[in-house]
């Protein structure tokens, strides 16, 4: 892939690692730059056109690889030039392979959940003029290398069936595990994980789960105050002389005042019998004066020198 700017110059290496920064390499001893050349836009130039190229060849709806998600993420781009020498002069570009760490849940051949941070081949493309000929195995050794990963630690996003064959062929990856998301992982991958796998508790049964904790169970050994108003001690209070207003209009409620404790039966007619008469229920006696037994048994009782107060 050439561009119009000179590529040899800006890349002086075969292979250039490209970060998030996207800086220009150091450049070699004796080489000179025309004024006013601005080197990092002409390696995002590089960045868009190699993402395009390999979502055109992917057949994807968009590029997954650009100049701004190499920023806005901590990924790495590996870019191989073509060294051999160019009509122009100006170098080409054969291929790149982007690689990045993420966080992933995965499975492994138990089917238990792991939380795992591998690395992952993001993208990798070569041209398709210069395929099978060693550039993809090339660029993919160096990458093994620069990271210090084998390739059966690795996770592939989305791979392609020539990808997979790729590592069929160079590396022995055939037997994958099978995931619920989009990367692939390969048999061997929990073997010699880094950083280590994280494992997930597995869920408990259902018939495991208990109605309450022991913190609980503490908690209902402690005797428990009643509410009111059990929880305040009898005691003995004298009868109201009066009963308690009622409301005047008609249909309301009457007012009512703050309850009373219960009080006991024999105290309540021992105070029934010390209670005088009302006027009007003696003004009814006095008329009848072959009253209910009950009638003249509790006028009886009372004392002859209250009927003098009426």
């Amino acid at each position: 892939m050439e561009f119009p700017f000179d590529v040899d110059a800006l890349l002086p290496e075969r292979i250039t690692v490209l970060d998030q920064h996207l800086r220009p390499p150091a450049r070699r001893p004796g080489t000179t730059t025309p004024a006013r050349v601005d080197l990092q836009q002409q390696i995002m130039t590089i960045v868009d056109e190699l993402g395009k190229a390999s979502a055109k060849a992917q057949h994807l709806p968009a590029p997954i690889t650009s100049a701004s998600r190499m920023q806005s993420n901590r990924h790495v781009m590996y870019v191989l030039k073509d060294t051999s020498a160019r009509p122009a002069g100006k170098g080409a570009i054969i291929g790149f392979l982007k690689v990045g760490y993420k966080k992933l849940f995965v499975l492994d051949d138990r089917e238990a959940h792991n939380e795992v941070e591998p690395l992952c081949i993001l993208d990798f493309y070569i041209h398709e003029s210069l395929q099978r000929h060693g550039h993809g195995r090339e660029l993919f050794q160096y990458m093994l290398q620069k990271e210090r990963v084998e390739p059966h630690q690795l996770a592939i996003d989305r791979p392609s069936q020539k990808l997979l064959k790729f590592l069929n062929k160079h590396y022995n990856l055939e037997t994958t595990v099978p995931q619920v998301n989009n990367f692939v992982i390969f048999e061997g991958f929990f073997a010699h994980q880094h950083p280590p796998a994280r494992k997930l508790p597995p869920k408990r049964a259902e018939g495991d789960i208990k109605p309450y904790s022991s913190s609980d169970r503490e908690f209902l050994k402690v005797a428990m105050e009643p509410p009111w108003p059990l929880n305040r001690a009898p005691r003995r209070a004298t009868p109201p002389v009066h009963p308690p207003p009622r409301s005047s209009s008609l249909g309301n409620s009457p007012e009512r005042g703050p309850l009373r404790p219960f009080v006991p039966e024999q105290e309540l007619l021992r105070s029934l019998r010390l209670c005088p008469p009302h006027p009007t229920a003696r003004l009814l006696m006095a008329t009848d004066p072959g009253g209910s037994p009950a009638q003249r048994r509790r006028t009886s009782s009372l004392p002859r020198s209250d009927d003098s107060r009426y």
